[in-house]
This record gives C-alpha cells, structure tokens and sequence, in this order.
C-alpha cells in the first residue's frame, strides 16, 4: 500500500475510472452484438439504427479517452461494414429517426428551483423589453410624422411668401 497522501488518492480515482471504463467498455460491445443479431435476423432497419447507436458510443467512448480514437474509427467501419450486408435505401428511408433527448429539470432540488426562477425573470424581461421597444417605436414613429407634417407646412408658407 502506498505511504504517499497524492499516491492514496490517485489509487482511488484510477480505481472510479476502471469501473467507469469497465461499464462503457460492456455498453460498447452490448451495442456491436446488437447490430450483429440484427445482420443475423436479416432486419435491415433494426441493424441500420443498432448500428447508428454504435457508432454514436464508439464517437462517445473515443472522446472521454476510454478508447482511442483509431480504435474508435476502426469498429466504427467493421460494424457499418457489417451492417451494410442487409441494409438498403429504401431501410434507411423506413428507420425511425433518433430524437435527441432534452435534459428535463428534476424540480426537487433547490439548484433547480433557482435555475426555473431565474429562466422565468429572464422571460419576464424579454417581454417587458420587447414592450418598451413596441412603445419606442411608436413614438419614433408619431414624431417622425409631425417632423414630416412640420417641413410640409413650413414649404407651403414659404411659397406663399413666394407669391
């Protein structure tokens, strides 16, 4: 066992990052079998979207470092490879497309709570912003006329003058 206070606690984090990389590592090969039973079926729209959800963690795992990013590359061209036996066009047509999730607020917790005040002031603003704005413009708007009616009446004076 290390002596060290930085050694003890580089052992601890190493030791978080193993299992971290351990359970990646599992969900990277559970999603290559589900593309290669999909091939197996013959379903080419079960193995074009199982092989999109790969090559979506493979992308994943190669930026947080758990796999190198040629690594990454490599699977990434086998499982597409692979797919491509059974995929056609008219199946990437027919799979569904992958929505991308928005983060939900929990609302239990007080961060939250401050975090949906703060959007709804944030909100609140905007409006009465936009308010003042409508109501600036308006005035521009009136002045900019009177401005106009002013110099007309002022030219036809002067050409009374005139004459």
């Amino acid at each position: 066992m290390a002596n060290i206070k930085s050694q003890k606690k580089r052992i601890l984090t190493a030791e978080k990052a193993r299992q971290r990389n351990r359970a990646y590592k599992s969900a990277l090969k559970t999603a290559v079998r589900r593309v290669r039973e999909a091939v197996a079926e013959k379903d080419g729209v079960k193995a074009y979207v199982a092989a999109q959800e790969a090559c979506r963690l493979l992308d994943k795992a190669a930026g947080k470092g758990i796999i190198h990013k040629n690594q990454a590359a490599n699977r990434k061209s086998g499982v597409m490879q692979l797919a491509n036996t059974v995929v056609t066009p008219e199946d990437i047509a027919n799979a569904p497309k992958r929505e991308k999730r928005v983060p939900e607020a929990k609302g239990g917790t007080k961060k939250a709570a401050r975090k949906a005040e703060k959007k709804a002031a944030y909100a609140a603003a905007d409006a009465e912003k936009a308010k003042r704005r409508e109501e600036t413009l308006k005035l521009e708007k009136a002045a900019h006329e009177r401005k106009a009616a002013e110099a007309a009446a002022a030219e036809a004076e002067g050409e009374e003058a005139a004459e």
